[in-house]
């Protein structure tokens, strides 16, 4: 598949620029770390819901975000040339056989889990839906109704949508899972979602200052391309904000406890991480971001998850208090 604004001998040096072992192609196009982080996520959000560890509904979550992941990579080649995205030019060669994956593994996963769960099955369709909408033009766009886009085209939504495929995946998936065992009240459930969203939201700002240039070529409406990269920084560092306030406000107001509010390290470190990549040059607010340096971040969040999962459970194994209310 050749991009009409990307030559030929332009488009094969750039593939050969990212082509790597088959190993490392594998992973890259699986896009492994979000699908790590994605499954990190609903272990430890669905155990402060339930007090369960749910995790066979991981595996799910999991194929999930494979699915929407891959096709993704297979509708993205021309940008992810540009970017220099590992693995690129093995899905330009197999983009048949990978959709007939998808489209395999997605039917079959489905018979599966609609006879373990059936009422997760509107979730799940819900949550692909949302993905194709992503990946292919089918969202009414502001142009008309006859005219459609991607998710991934449409200014805001682009990164809105991507969040709220977190949100369902991981605290609206164990809550249809565990039913009636849930035992954090809703107050607390809803602010810990708002918190993830905004969170998980400076994510996708950030691999948008990695992807800047292949975007602006080929005029995805990101908020480095739209606003700038200042603007852009600007509005991560804002959300990060938001979401420690969040949980401030849950915390002081009895909502959260300690327990919940020790996820408010999670921003900090994500602010001093990005931090150490901003350089003067070409504009005051650039990150020089390289795909490494999104995947180690990425590792971090799900370390972090994990660290907190860990500790949670060597709290309780040691008799101590679950949980400290200030009110």
């Amino acid at each position: 598949m050749t991009d009409p604004k990307h030559p030929p001998a332009a488009a094969a040096a750039a593939a050969a620029a990212v082509r790597g072992s088959a190993l490392s192609d594998a992973l890259a196009i699986a896009r492994y770390h979000i699908v790590l982080v994605a499954m990190g996520g609903m272990l430890t959000f669905g155990w402060l819901m339930t007090q369960r560890y749910l995790f066979a509904l991981a595996l799910v979550v999991g194929l999930d975000w494979f699915l929407i992941n891959l096709l993704n990579r297979i509708t993205d080649i021309a940008e992810d040339l540009r970017n220099r995205i590992a693995g690129t030019e093995r899905v330009a060669q197999k983009q048949r056989p990978l959709t007939a994956l998808a489209a395999v593994l997605g039917v079959g996963s489905f018979v599966l889990t609609h006879l373990v769960w059936p009422q997760l099955t509107p979730l799940r369709i819900a949550v692909q839906l949302i993905g194709l909408g992503y990946n292919y033009r089918i969202v009414p766009s502001l142009r008309g109704l006859t005219r459609f886009a991607r998710f991934k085209e449409l200014y805001f939504f682009k990164n809105f949508g991507s969040a709220v495929l977190f949100v369902l995946t991981c605290f609206a998936y164990p809550l249809a899972v565990a039913g009636a065992q849930r035992v954090l009240p809703w107050a607390a459930i809803v602010t810990l979602a708002l918190f993830f969203m905004l969170f998980e939201t400076t994510y996708e700002i950030l691999y948008d200052f990695r992807d800047l240039e292949g975007d602006r070529a080929l005029g995805v409406p990101t908020y480095p391309v739209v606003h700038g990269e200042r603007t852009a920084y600007r509005i991560m560092n804002g959300l990060l904000l938001a979401a420690e306030l969040v949980l401030a406000v849950g915390l002081a107001t009895g909502v959260l406890g300690v327990r919940e509010a020790l996820m408010a390290v999670a921003p900090l470190t994500q602010y001093l991480f990005y931090r150490r990549y901003r350089v003067a040059a070409p504009s005051p607010f650039h990150l020089s971001l390289s795909s490494r340096d999104c995947v180690l971040l990425t590792h971090l969040g799900t370390a972090q998850l994990l660290l907190f999962l860990c500790g949670t459970a060597l709290w309780q194994h040691l008799g101590l208090p679950a949980n400290i209310f200030l009110r």
